[in-house]
């Protein structure tokens, strides 16, 4: 049976009426750019065009069941009193802390659908949309990036902006840009989460904030913020001082940190039962959740260590052979992220991240050719881990597989700094990294896909944990060697 939502008019009302950016003049815009990279300028839409995105958006969110309460998006569920499953009986929380990224894109681009912050997709996007870049100047951008690190530099979460981070680290992304009307909201929507996330046990979100709505960077930076701890899980509190408070205020706000009543004026309150845990019923304590999902900021200097447990090293194969390639990934901090990389004979054929952290990689129909086999692994201070094996196929094994990695082949450490680099760039992925890899890994939402795939719902539904693990099948050579990701 599908379930009607609240009319889209309705969505984040507390935030309509702030000027918007200057609309700009006909003919082909200025180039914009930011961080001394250009920003994406989409066509400016029409009244029909607009109208036509808000009715699809709407039955789309209709036939998918869901339901909107402000600037919140979701199915019944997330909404829902009741017991957290993820939650250890009693007042503990079940999980151990997390590092965390979060990237603030201002540059736009394509997105589509899904849940992968790194493949440029979001629960809000229906079908490919071409998300404009944020168009305001450097300085207003600054300014709300300063927001982000000064609110967030109690706890382990690490702020991006220039560049993404590297696709197989897991982050949450911001999009930093547009109008409502460019996804399908209402006139009045400064931003929406799509992927309200309770207790963040999904860590690739993307939630939207609609920067050409407004020009008061507070606003901007306040609204981008609550959209973020959004997806944390995060729900509205009372208190015009606080980030989580529904309505746009004058004045500094912080998070809280003691229990404070919700204020549900816009809308039913998101993950209840998670923050039952803290505060008992009625209320949420913002400090003491974002403290256990991410523990408190401390310097991270120690790099993952990655130790390839299979094949073994200068294994021989005839051609046509196959091999599975396990690794074994570990890190002082939970919330590292790992790929796995290819080389035959010199050329990199294969670079997959492990969107949903599986470790172990079949090979089968490998041809004749000398493999150097690389499983690298990064954490939230960009430190990197790294083991590597050779694989001879076919070939006698006094050759050189040669690559531009050191060929060590032990664990390789490097320390790289946290300023808000990454290497990607704004779009994300790589070559062969579609985000479909097979079942679900260690700190994935059970029944959730890294790709295309919608999962119908967000983490306050989900099972227990799944154990490490994981599968990625490759089915022959030609499903393998030189496939390239999906644009």
């Amino acid at each position: 049976m599908l379930r009607a939502i609240a009319p889209l008019a309705s969505a984040f009302v507390c935030f309509a009426g702030f000027a918007g950016f200057a609309a700009a003049d006909d003919g082909e815009a200025a180039e914009h750019t930011l961080f001394g990279k250009s920003v994406f300028q989409a066509p400016e839409l029409s009244e029909e065009e607009i109208e036509e995105r808000q009715l699809s958006l709407q039955t789309y969110f209709e036939e998918k069941g869901w339901e909107q309460h402000g600037d919140v998006v979701g199915p019944p569920e997330l909404f829902a009193d009741g017991d957290d499953p993820q939650a250890a009986l009693g007042a503990d929380w079940n999980y151990p802390p997390h590092r965390a990224t979060i990237f603030l894109n201002f540059f736009g681009g394509e997105m589509t659908g899904g849940t992968n912050a790194s493949l440029m997709q979001s629960n809000c996007i229906q079908g490919t949309r071409q998300y404009p870049g944020f168009a305001g100047s450097e300085a207003m951008a600054l300014a709300i990036i300063e927001t982000f690190q000064s609110k967030l530099e109690p706890y382990g979460i690490r702020v991006a902006y220039e560049e993404a981070p590297p696709p197989e680290l897991p982050y949450q992304m911001v999009m930093m840009g547009g109008k409502p009307g460019d996804v399908g909201f209402q006139n009045g929507t400064l931003g929406v989460s799509c992927s309200s996330d309770c207790g963040d046990r999904w860590w690739r979100d993307t939630t939207l904030a609609f920067t050409a709505s407004s020009n008061q960077t507070t606003v901007l930076a306040t609204t981008a913020l609550q959209e973020a701890a959004h997806a944390f899980g995060l729900g509205h509190i009372d208190g015009s001082n606080h980030i989580m408070y529904p309505f746009a205020t004058s004045g500094a706000k912080v998070w809280s940190t003691e229990c404070t009543v919700y204020n549900d004026a816009t809308g039913g309150i998101n993950c209840k039962p998670t923050h039952d845990i803290w505060c008992g019923g009625g209320a949420q304590n913002d400090d003491a959740e974002l403290m256990a999902y991410f523990g408190a900021n401390t310097p991270d200097t120690e790099a993952p260590v990655v130790e390839i447990i299979s094949p073994p090293d200068g294994l021989e194969l005839e051609a046509g052979g196959s091999v599975e390639v396990e690794a074994n990934v570990t890190d002082n901090h939970d919330g590292a992220g790992w790929k796995i990389m290819i080389y035959k004979d010199g050329e990199l054929v294969e670079d997959k991240p492990s969107f949903l952290f599986e470790t172990k990689w079949p090979l089968s129909g490998l041809p004749a050719g000398d493999y150097l086999i690389r499983v690298q692994a990064v954490d939230h201070d960009l430190n990197i881990g790294a083991d590597e094996v050779t694989v001879h196929v076919g070939t006698q094994s006094s050759g050189s597989t040669g690559s531009d990695t050191d060929g060590s082949g032990g664990s390789d450490t490097d320390a790289s700094g946290t300023d808000g680099t990454g290497g990607t760039g704004g779009t994300g992925g790589t070559d062969g990294s579609d985000g479909s890899a097979g079942t679900v890994g260690a700190t994935a939402t059970a029944g959730e896909t890294a790709g295309d795939e919608d999962p119908e719902g967000c983490a306050c539904v989900s099972s227990e944990r799944p154990a490490s693990g994981g599968l990625w099948l490759l089915a022959g050579l030609l499903g393998f060697l030189g496939r390239r990701r999906r644009q």
